[in-house]
């Protein structure tokens, strides 16, 4: 699948929580732990959530790793997702970017 198609789908989402190495520990940490959702690129769905786990693991470099839901995100937010894409790549364009600070 080429990378337009794969943005354009419905794509995996997993989220997920590992232990906080921060030092000092985060003000926003809860129990001790991080948590957070990111997408999965590479069928690893498909593997089970202790793969899952150890692939998050092995890719972001993070301890204690325990996956909380994998699911297919809706076509709610995948539109959703797609509209902030081309809201992102309009003002990129315009010569719009975060960098800009109160300059606008």
């Amino acid at each position: 699948m080429e990378r337009t198609e794969l943005h354009a789908t419905n794509r995996w989402m997993v989220r997920y929580s590992y232990t906080c190495t921060c030092k000092p520990a985060c003000y926003y940490e809860k129990d001790g732990r991080h948590t957070t959702t990111t997408y999965l690129n590479r069928g690893e769905q498909d593997q089970g959530t202790e793969a899952v786990a150890r692939h998050l693991a092995e890719f972001h470099k993070q301890e204690g790793v325990e996956v909380e839901k994998v699911w297919r995100e809706t076509d709610a937010e995948r539109d959703a997702r797609l509209a902030a894409r081309r809201r992102e790549q309009a003002d990129a364009a315009r010569g719009v970017w975060w960098g800009m600070g109160g300059a606008n």
